[in-house]
């Protein structure tokens, strides 16, 4: 189909997965368990970045004396023992269909994220969408994370594909700051995005469409993005 995408870059938290209050959760925990506790501006920070602006935003280093690979792997085994006692990572509407979409029609899919790689192969797991992806981009890769485009140029790099062919989605006012300095196509998702006024909401107008979830979403819809 004329005008669609070479590649379509996905976020994960809050994207394909309603997992952005886990990931607070778990480093709330993990604080908790050091004598720290997280402000509620601080606890909203988290959602859209990546761990290094986490870490240096909340000052982790200078108030926990941890590293950030320490505080990586106490959030992780905090959520381990979440999930362990019966939570479920929910995957969002359409999420899977949208990926097989493009997979099927030849479009280059990869995720670009802000969590660890250790968290996208856990969230991969629950999604089953493994085998259609090229890659992932994690918080390892990038020297900055969103709404630095860093993960984003890489993995249009790595694709071999020019920024203004990429189709980007988001959810986050990072991640969509992110798409846009890379020079690409956004399309913002608003199914895990609380309403205005409530705490966490994402301010999505800069997006080139926003739309109320990913499901129902057809080849026209991404070809009409990267056209408006």
């Amino acid at each position: 189909m004329l005008g669609l995408p070479q590649a379509l870059l996905l976020d994960l938290d809050g994207t394909l997965v309603r997992s952005e209050h886990i990931h607070t959760e778990g480093l709330v925990r993990f604080c908790a368990g050091r004598g720290l506790e997280l402000s509620e501006h601080e606890r909203l920070f988290v959602i859209g970045h990546a761990w290094q602006e986490i870490y240096a935003e909340l000052r982790l280093e200078a108030r926990l004396g941890a590293t950030l690979a320490e505080v990586l792997a106490g959030t992780m085994a905090a959520k381990d023992a979440m999930f362990a006692a019966g939570l479920r990572l929910p995957v969002l509407e359409g999420a899977r269909e949208l990926v097989s979409l493009a997979h099927a029609a030849g479009i280059a899919v990869a995720i670009v994220s802000g969590s660890a790689r250790s968290e996208i192969v856990q969230a991969l797991a629950v999604l089953e969408i493994g085998e259609m992806l090229r890659f992932y981009v994690g918080a390892e890769d990038v020297i900055r994370g969103k709404p630095s485009p860093e993960g984003y140029v890489l993995a249009a790099q790595r694709l071999g594909a020019a920024p203004e062919r990429c189709l980007v989605v988001e959810d986050s006012e990072a991640g969509i700051a992110a798409g846009l300095a890379a020079g690409m196509r956004v399309l913002a998702t608003a199914a895990a995005n609380p309403p205005p006024g409530q705490p966490g909401h994402q301010l999505q107008h800069a997006a080139h469409r926003v739309v109320p979830g990913l499901a129902s979403l057809q080849l026209a819809d991404l070809a009409a993005v990267m056209t408006s």
